[in-house]
This record gives structure tokens, sequence and C-alpha cells, in this order.
């Protein structure tokens, strides 16, 4: 759980390209901080029809417990959904271990092949 004072984790928008979302993740993501970033990430694909790609930087995340785990699963789930290709990047050697030891390193950093999809474009639960 998180012990700063920072509600955590900020989800900076960073440079991409014209069809990328990029949010840089900084702080813990547990139990406490995970609708905040679900929220975020709402909020930056809200109305951007356009969007081919949603990357989470990674490398400045603290502690992940399991319901931040959880909530890059659902992040994953519901952008491949959406059609939108889901990317953790710079995964630090935490996060790494996390992913490792509960089997979802592959499944989270592989990325996929997304396609729009006309009913089910960007809503992410």
């Amino acid at each position: 759980m998180s012990t700063s004072p920072d509600p955590g984790p900020a989800a900076t928008p960073s440079s991409a390209g014209p069809h990328t979302v990029s949010l840089a993740l900084t702080g813990d993501l547990d139990y406490d901080t995970c609708d905040e970033l679900l929220q975020r990430v709402r909020s930056a694909l809200d109305g951007r029809e356009d969007v081919g790609d949603l990357r989470l930087d990674c490398w400045e995340l603290g502690t992940v417990d399991s319901m931040g785990l959880s909530t890059l699963l659902r992040i994953h789930r519901s952008a491949g959904h959406a059609g939108i290709g889901f990317h953790l990047d710079d995964v630090g050697p935490a996060l790494r271990r996390l992913l490792e030891l509960t089997g979802t390193y592959t499944y989270l950093t592989t990325p996929g092949q997304a396609g729009p999809t006309t009913e089910s474009r960007h809503h992410l639960t």
C-alpha cells in the first residue's frame, strides 16, 4: 500500500504518435490508488476514436500489490475489447518479478494485434 502523501499513481501523458495514448506511471499502484489509474486511463482515451495503442510507461512505478496487478489486467482486457493495443513499457525489476511470479509477464508485455471495433470502442470498464 502507498505510504506516501501522494494520491498516486500519477499517470502523466507523454509524447507519442498520433494514434497512441502514452501515460507515464509514477508512485504505487495498490488498493488505494487503482481506481485513480482507471479514471486517468479512461480520461486519456475519452473522445479519442483514432487511438490504436495504449502505452503505460512503468519505469517510475513503485510498489504494485494484487489490486494493482488486477487493475493492469483489467485495463489490458478492456483495451483489447475496444480494439486498442496494450503495452507496458520500461517494466522495472520489481514489477517484472511480480508479473513473472504470477504468470502474467508474457500476457501483459507481448503486443497483441488489436483492430478497431465499432460498438465497444473506448469503453474501458
